[in-house]
């Protein structure tokens, strides 16, 4: 029997703000490498857990440290579920599994309430660490993602002179054994050259007329994965907000930033933006 008394309030503090460290980790700390590397972590540091409360002829630190383990399981299969949307039969068929093991591990408890002996839990520590360090090790030095950019040569505004064109598709290869989140760089588009002919009618209590307004997108889905050795291809649009180019052809460019010069045949660059940098709209 646990008595309570001082000793358990801070105990079960201290539980309870793991709990919610490890959860928040897991939640909300953008990871910038694999999710499995995410998961080693967090599984290491709970064989670290399970090591102390196997260790212990403490009663009490045996509870809380099984409570820690159970939430931060229970955590860990949600974000698995919720990164690699693995479906509702799936997650309620891992819930009922999951209930079922921990039903089965309550006849193998010994006498102090113990699932695994001192050396038992101590080896069980060092394997999932040695796998930890493994996998963090070939995520970083395999690099993550490449990915390609293939656009037109050029686009043809054929009905309309406001509206989306598919102009190109983002190819995303994985050359790692780990699944890696798609991150796609800041692409963005811009109308280079003499565009004079085809500038937007001015805005009431404006003389200026607007310029054109170009803009580049990617469709791709919130919290995409690409599965180790995969590819995922994503369409790419642009929006082109122009007058009189209904029936007009215009050149696609490569270029390092967005150009500066105002003259020669009108033509779209596409560019790769800095993360910091503020996508820029023509006055």
């Amino acid at each position: 029997m646990v008595d309570v008394d001082s000793e358990t309030l801070f105990n079960g503090a201290a539980a309870a703000l793991t709990t919610l460290a490890v959860l928040f980790f897991l939640f909300n700390v953008e990871f910038g490498y694999s999710p499995a590397s995410k998961v080693a972590i967090v599984l290491s540091f709970l064989a670290l857990v399970v090591a102390v409360s196997q260790r212990t002829d403490d009663a009490q630190l045996t509870l809380f440290g099984y409570g820690v383990v159970v939430v931060s399981v229970v955590g860990l299969f949600f974000e698995v579920v919720n990164t690699f949307e693995i479906g509702d039969e799936l997650t309620v068929f891992g819930l009922l599994a999951f209930a079922g093991v921990l039903f089965a591990l309550r006849t193998r408890f010994d006498e102090r309430n113990h699932l695994l002996t001192g050396s038992q839990a101590t080896r069980l520590l060092g394997i999932v660490t040695v796998l930890t360090v493994v996998v963090l090790g070939v995520d970083v030095a395999t690099g993550g993602l490449a990915y390609e950019l293939r656009v037109e040569p050029q686009i043809e505004v054929a009905e309309s002179t406001h509206g989306e064109l598919r102009v190109g598709s983002l190819a995303v290869t994985n050359p790692t054994p780990l699944p890696e989140r798609v991150e796609t760089p800041a692409y963005a588009a811009c109308a280079a050259g003499d565009w004079s002919d085809y500038r937007l009618p001015s805005d009431p209590g404006r003389e200026r007329q607007r310029s054109p307004r170009v803009d580049l997108h990617v469709e791709h889905g919130y919290n995409d994965h690409v599965a180790s050795f995969g590819s995922r291809t994503y369409p790419v649009r642009l929006y082109l907000d122009a007058a009189n180019a209904t029936g007009e052809t215009f050149r696609i460019e490569r270029t390092s930033s967005c150009p500066d010069d105002e003259s020669g045949t009108p033509f779209v660059a596409i560019y790769e933006r800095a993360s910091d940098e503020r996508r820029a709209y023509p006055a």
